[in-house]
């Protein structure tokens, strides 16, 4: 495989669901992953918080990818459980999750994530933890 990040973008450019949700994938190397999201008014809920499930979708995301750098070549993953602990609500502009591989089986990918909100002085807040569980499992790659 050529370079890691540039193959997993051209793969992402067909996952309509992370396109319209606004993902970027910042960074991502062995066991690890990083995304940003600029936060959009489609992306709040009533209160102006972020919603939840944009924040679960991006534990779900970094952790996947994450995941799927830990898998033997050819095979894919998909979340078999993935829980979420909402820390603080989501206030910023830009929002960024991380997804580790805490341990990789022949069948079965622990991970833990992150979401952080950045702020334009430069700080950053935890917004949720996750845990999620991945299945690495045989789906043609298009």
């Amino acid at each position: 495989m050529t370079n890691l990040k540039e193959f997993l973008q051209e793969r992402l450019k067909n996952n309509h669901f992370i396109i319209h949700m606004g993902l970027v994938l910042e960074d991502v190397s062995k066991g690890e992953a990083t995304l940003s999201l600029s936060v959009k008014q489609h992306h709040l809920q009533q209160n102006g918080f972020t919603h939840g499930g944009v924040t679960a979708t991006l534990c779900d995301v970094a952790t996947g990818i994450a995941a799927y750098t830990a898998v033997s070549e050819g095979k894919d993953v998909v979340t078999v459980d993935l829980k979420i602990s909402y820390v603080n609500p989501s206030i910023s502009d830009q929002v960024v999750a991380i997804g580790k591989v805490i341990k990789s089986g022949n069948f079965l990918v622990f991970c833990e994530g992150e979401v952080f909100d950045l702020f334009e002085d430069g700080s950053k807040k935890l917004v949720a933890t996750c845990t999620s569980i991945m299945a690495a499992v045989d789906i043609q790659v298009q």
